[in-house]
């Protein structure tokens, strides 16, 4: 029997009307399990009707029986704008039922709160959050106590963070007051389907696993195009890398193919830089930013632009990686490596999100490392190899929250029921009684619950602090950014960018645009549109996604085996030619690779890879080549930075990626004493070591903040300016904050087994250790490039040499193409304008014949005025004085060093100081003097806020 046969006849003549007379393998196989009530998993592909089978039979039973007034269905979402999506596409199926919909989370009104407390909708759609706020709820808690269905949506979201936590014992809150009740998840992408289940149903029921994941087809290919000419002139005039300007010339290209193109990248900066080169290319071109800083207004008609199809392309981050209805999404682009399986298969599978539609993604590597770190992803994409999920165990902060709540909920609970409730919760099944109590006793200790014979119950405090406390996102300022002509809000700022860097008259990029700050008010920044396209990119709290160890580990396996062929003489091209028909990537991204190892292999005899360290030292620098993740590098890194600082009684610097660790001494670096360091270490030596240091790092005291704002014992809006955080770290000594604060990092930030595991393979020699040194005219090797220019705040990577010929091409065409307009300093009646490449080699004045010339900006007077006045003998102002000053500099320059310093000059944002310090090297060719013009421009272009020359 077919499985929508099964359905009570009152559902099933709406099936045609939208679309769903065929049921798609998700909901053939889901379908009958629900109906037989039993509680279920359900994984399958976007697009493929998984909700419909969760809700057609839920509502199908539903409809069977008359209820009383309560919600009867309880559907909840990560995300708000999952919510009000989601109540769009369900009021038709309500209105052709005569079911009752609506929605409640932090940005539903008063006036609709008031109407669901006087008339509850049977399904209600909410966030995590909000469940949370109503379960205490005294009139809203009544309607609770019918709920018969839960359905959690994108559930792979929930389960590994604080916020899946939270509901986990939510849920068993609501099944005190309302009963057992029956749970469907929802979800494309999970990696350990059990853990997931267990986290759905808790410990104490039953769960059938519905895994359709094979029912949808994907497509997957990595590029990596290389700059042209064109492309460096293009970098030209967006101030960016060629290579960028490569990748957004096939971007665009993409988005003029395809009628819609969704491009995902890993951070909200990387948006806004992509969205402000996007507009400086092309200011009318259809295309717009989403990403979770923007006000819910913008992000809201970005959405809405990109369903109608008046967009050709929104570039977001993960805030439209669930499944937001945004219309026929017919390609993504992944902007840069995803980092991890489960996120590329949940970004690509927003494409083609029709049922038996194919989802199509392109990913856009950005350098060798991302090339191959994206071709093993997506390989393991398409064969669904996804990270295991790691569900969040027995987090403090959330038991106090929740410890909390269920005070609120009972005038009075004893302690007993209150750990066989939480128990019941995948998550704390092992709590302990003992650990339960301390939290209680913390949470006494501030004043917020009463605590005594075998009881605790609500004190008057507890309130607030439940309920300003509903969030488990870390929580910062954030500060609201307003258009001061318009009034609308455009989006939020974070306080550290705002406090470090923000002031009057400076320019960011928010929404892709440019914005002046006008003023900065106690909780609001006004702006107005700016002409200056270079804006700061603000800095919002967010970190990049960990690269998982088994990705890293498979792209030291694929060095490895390219480096075999390379030494046995296959030519670049064949062992590109070679990877392209093991993995889903273009030839020319995976030559780019391939030559890497070719250049490596000329610079080194040893090659870091799955089962081989190689130690570099390079002037003050030791490179860790070691290609085993983020989180393992991260946890080795300041293992081994603890171990060197102590040996060489100073700080050392410290840079990771997941496949080198960078060390920065105080003196020229060895590499035996980090292969010393390496050797001595013990595999039971690393917990001790992390636990000595880790608590007197930033990260532990900033954490620390954020947990204990969790647990009450620091005000959610205290002002973290006035706070000592070694004093309150210390304060913290030996209570659950600061072990909640340590598990937090050892889950999310450090993988110390696994490290265990590594350190003892290099004691046992089953993980290889090599050395190299490098002097100061050999440079470091290939591999090394990216670390260090990180870790040196040398800019961005190295450009790829064969598309550097263009690149200096083009910059040296722009220097001798600059006007310039030239003033002698000697006679003060004579200037002239020309283009730099007209002028000889020492340019002299046509009036007296000196050489004493200095430049003037064409855009101000104010300059040749003050150098008049300079030369007349008049009483000068302190700034007229520092532009005489700085014309006296460059005059200088010119004197000595002629059309030279003219071309150094003619650079975006060099000055005579910077000039200077160009022009006293000894550069090998001329090449090399571009690339130190080139160098400059980069710097300037990062840190011009701070510039005064």
């Amino acid at each position: 029997m077919n499985a929508f046969e099964l359905l009570h006849e009152s559902v099933r003549p709406a099936l045609g009307g939208f679309g769903l007379s065929e049921p798609t393998e998700p909901q053939e196989l889901a379908i009958p399990a629900i109906l037989e009530k039993k509680n279920v998993l359900l994984i399958a592909p976007t697009g493929t009707g998984k909700t419909e089978a969760a809700l057609l039979p839920v509502l199908s039973s539903y409809m069977k029986q008359e209820w009383q007034q309560g919600v009867k269905i309880l559907y909840i979402a990560p995300l708000r704008a999952l919510n009000r999506d989601m109540l769009a596409r369900l009021t038709r199926w309500g209105n052709f039922l005569g079911v009752k919909m609506g929605v409640r989370h932090g940005d539903t009104s008063t006036t609709e709160r008031r109407k669901q407390l006087e008339h509850p909708p049977d399904i209600l759609i909410t966030t995590p959050e909000t469940l949370q706020a109503i379960l205490p709820g005294r009139r809203i808690r009544e309607h609770l106590r019918t709920v018969r269905w839960v359905i959690v949506d994108e559930i792979h979201e929930l389960a590994e963070d604080k916020r899946g936590a939270q509901l986990s014992i939510g849920l068993e809150r609501l099944a005190e007051l309302a009963g057992e009740f029956q749970r469907i998840g929802l979800s494309a992408t999970i990696g350990s389907p059990e853990t997931v289940a267990q986290f759905l149903v808790g410990t104490k029921r039953q769960v059938k696993i519905i895994d359709a994941t094979v029912a949808k087809q994907m497509k997957v290919r990595v590029e990596s195009p290389m700059p042209t000419k064109e492309d460096a002139e293009l970098a030209d005039k967006l101030f960016a890398e060629p290579t960028m300007a490569a990748r957004l010339r096939r971007l665009r290209g993409l988005m003029d193919k395809h009628t819609s193109v969704l491009t995902f990248v890993n951070t909200r900066e990387a948006a806004e830089t992509l969205g402000s080169r996007m507009r400086m290319w092309d200011a009318g071109y259809p295309v717009a930013v989403h990403h979770g800083s923007l006000a819910k207004e913008v992000r809201i008609e970005a959405e809405e632009k990109f369903r109608d199809a008046k967009l050709k392309g929104l570039i977001c981050t993960s805030s439209m990686e669930l499944g937001i209805d945004i219309g026929a999404v017919d390609l993504v682009a992944q902007y840069m490596s995803p980092r991890q399986v489960t996120r590329l298969v949940q970004r690509v599978g927003r494409s083609g999100h029709k049922i038996g539609r194919l989802s199509h993604g392109i990913v856009l590597a950005a350098n060798p490392d991302d090339v191959v770190e994206a071709a093993v992803i997506a390989k393991q994409a398409l064969a669904g190899k996804l990270e295991q999920t790691k569900v969040q165990e027995k987090s403090l902060d959330v038991l106090a929250h929740q410890l909390a709540g269920l005070s609120l909920d009972a005038s009075d609970v004893s302690l007993d029921a209150a750990h066989a409730l939480i128990t019941r919760a995948y998550p704390y099944r092992d709590l302990s009684k003992d650990g339960l109590l301390s939290v209680l006793q913390q949470l006494k200790a501030r004043g917020l619950v009463w605590v005594k014979d075998g009881k605790f119950e609500r004190r008057k405090p507890g309130w607030e602090y439940y309920f300003t406390n509903l969030s488990m996102i870390p929580d910062t300022k954030r500060y609201r950014i307003y258009d001061i002509a318009s009034r609308r809000s455009i989006g939020t700022l974070d306080e550290e960018f705002v406090a470090g860097s923000a002031e009057p008259e400076m320019s960011f990029i928010c929404k892709g645009e440019a914005w002046k700050i006008v003023s900065i008010e106690e909780d609001r920044v006004l702006v107005e549109p700016a002409g200056d396209p270079l804006g700061a990119i603000p800095a919002w709290e967010g970190e990049l996604i960990p690269v998982p160890f088994e990705v890293a580990q498979e792209v030291g396996k694929i060095r490895g085996e390219i480096w075999k062929r390379l030494k046995a003489g296959a030519s670049v091209e064949q062992v590109a030619g070679e990877l392209c028909e093991e993995y889903p990537i273009e030839e020319g991204a995976a030559a780019w690779f391939s030559r890497q190892m070719e250049e490596q292999l000329k610079e080194s005899q040893h090659l870091p890879t799955d089962n081989q360290l190689v130690i570099e030292a390079y002037e003050q620098f030791a490179v860790l080549h070691a290609c085993f993740g983020s989180l393992v590098n991260e946890t080795l890194a300041r293992v081994l930075a603890a171990l060197l600082s102590s040996r060489f009684g100073a700080s050392v610097g410290v840079k990771i990626d997941p496949y080198r660790i960078a060390f920065k001494f105080p003196l020229i670096a060895k590499p035996e004493l980090v292969e010393q360091s390496l050797g001595e270490l013990k595999p039971e030596h690393i917990e001790g070591i992390l636990q000595l240091t880790l608590g007197d790092s930033s990260m532990f005291r900033w954490r620390l903040i954020h947990v204990a704002k969790r647990f009450g014992a620091i005000k959610r809006d205290a002002d973290l300016s006035r706070i000592n955080l070694r004093r309150i770290a210390r304060a913290f000594e030996g209570t659950p904050i600061q072990a909640e604060t340590m598990r937090e990092i050892l889950l999310e930030k450090l993988d110390v087994a696994r490290t265990k595991e590594i350190v003892g393979l290099i004691q046992d020699r089953k993980i290889k250790l090599a050395t190299i040194a490098r002097i100061h005219d050999q440079g470091p090797t290939p591999l090394s490039w990216p670390v260090l220019n990180e870790l040196a705040s040398a800019g961005e990577l190295v450009v790829p040499k064969r598309a550097e010929r263009e690149i200096l091409l083009a910059l040296k065409d722009r220097l001798h193409r600059k006007e310039v307009r030239l003033f002698c300093m000697n006679c003060c009646k004579w200037s002239t304008s020309t283009r730099v490449e007209r002028l000889p080699e020492f340019p002299t004045c046509g009036n007296c014949g000196a050489r004493l010339l200095t430049t003037l900006p064409y855009e101000s007077r104010e300059m040749l005025a003050a150098i008049k006045k300079y030369a007349a003998g008049k009483r000068m102002k302190e700034s007229e004085k520092k532009l005489v000053a700085r014309a006296e500099n460059t005059a200088a320059l010119i004197l000595a060093s002629g059309k030279r310093a003219l071309i150094v000059l003619a650079a975006r944002g060099v000055g005579p100081k910077t000039a200077s310090r160009i022009l006293a090297y000894q550069f090998r060719d001329e090449d090399d003097f571009c690339r130190a013009i080139l160098q400059a421009e980069r710097l300037y272009a990062r840190t011009r806020q701070f510039w005064s020359d």
